[in-house]
């Protein structure tokens, strides 16, 4: 079967159970983003070599406690500085340099991993109550991205982008899927989706950019750990860390972005 259809229908199934819970249940859509997250960690640390089980146990505390105890808690801010430092650290170690220091890689491993998965969940109850059409609107916009960065990339990217890192991605797969972005959130503007014109316009230019640089960093991960795909449970994609680099890097700043403007 042609891969791009077996692409599209994994993709289809993971987004059809993900949008499925995200409006039939907050605390269903957790547990699912749970399983998914638990998942995506076992294949970055398999990845970086680290054998430790205490990422699930952080991972289910904070879930529980946030999802089932309580949301509007200021410790979600305290997470979240940790969530963008440790960004800042894995920006400059996609461009500068690796890091060898086994604090650092158990720091990222925290920050970037585990609580970037957290911040899925928190994005819905950003303005404290439950907004399903938050989440909505960062996943079709990514997954907008997503679809046709990899179809124009695949078709006519010549200009690649960081060669380097991701031989497969070019110029014109990144401007093709922040256009189709900008087009999907016009769409979704004109549906009357309950989010502000501001975070419309912002989160439509910042997605396909943040989704661009969590791609790249797993890939630079995967290139280290001298692999193709993080796993091989997803046909068409490769393992669930392959389909959620994206969204991890992306949800610590939507929450940030519809908390602070």
């Amino acid at each position: 079967m042609n891969t791009i259809i077996i692409r599209s229908i994994t993709g289809l199934l993971y987004a059809s159970i993900i949008l499925s819970s995200l409006y039939y249940d907050s605390k269903l859509f957790s547990f699912i983003i749970f399983i998914f997250s638990c998942l995506s960690t076992y294949e970055y640390k398999k990845l970086i070599g680290m054998k430790s089980f205490i990422q699930y146990i952080l991972l289910g505390i904070i879930f529980y406690y946030f999802s089932i105890k309580n949301f509007n808690n200021d410790l979600i801010l305290y997470i979240l500085f940790i969530t963008l430092a440790s960004h800042i650290f894995m920006l400059k170690w996609l461009f500068f340099k690796k890091y060898k220091n086994n604090l650092i890689n158990h720091f990222l491993t925290y920050g970037y991993m585990v609580f970037g998965c957290f911040f899925i969940i928190a994005v819905p109850f950003s303005k404290g109550d439950y907004n399903p059409q938050l989440l909505l609107f960062v996943f079709l916009i990514n997954w907008f991205n997503n679809s046709f960065a990899y179809l124009l990339g695949k078709n006519f990217g010549k200009n690649k982008l960081l060669p380097s890192v991701s031989p497969n991605k070019s110029w014109e797969g990144f401007w093709g899927g922040l256009f189709f972005s900008l087009i999907a959130a016009f769409i979704l503007y004109k549906l009357q989706i309950d989010i502000r014109l501001t975070h419309i316009l912002i989160c439509s230019i910042l997605i396909p950019v943040l989704a661009t640089l969590g791609d790249l960093i797993q890939s630079k991960i995967k290139r280290d750990a001298g692999v193709k795909d993080s796993g091989y449970i997803l046909p068409g994609h490769g393992g669930f860390y392959d389909r959620m680099d994206s969204i991890i890097f992306i949800a610590p700043w939507m929450f940030f972005i519809f908390n602070t403007f």
